[in-house]
């Protein structure tokens, strides 16, 4: 081997000893970031679960809502249709007694 053949083997060799740590660098990277998107992957799933729950729980607070309004709504129906009957009942025996 001439000495121009050993300076462009050496070159040959660093430019691959660069590349194979530039390499590993990128692979180490990839596996950092794989290992990113699987957990958050996973907090989007449980983030999702969460909002579905939360969506369910406030579904049955606004039908609670409802029901207690219309629960309200019929006592207070009651209660006027007792003091017409009774207003009822009074005018039927004031016209009795003339």
């Amino acid at each position: 081997m001439t000495e121009n053949d050993k300076r462009i083997f050496a070159q040959f060799e660093e430019k691959l000893r660069k590349l194979i740590y530039a390499y590993k660098e990128k692979e180490e990277l990839n596996s950092e970031l794989s290992r990113q998107i699987q957990e958050k992957e996973c907090s989007l799933k449980e983030l999702q679960m969460r909002l579905k729950a939360l969506e369910q729980s406030y579904n049955n607070l606004k039908q609670a809502k409802v029901i207690s309004l219309s629960d309200a709504e019929i006592g207070e129906t009651k209660d006027r249709l007792s003091k017409l009957v009774r207003e009822i009942d009074h005018c039927i025996e004031s016209l009795k007694k003339q």
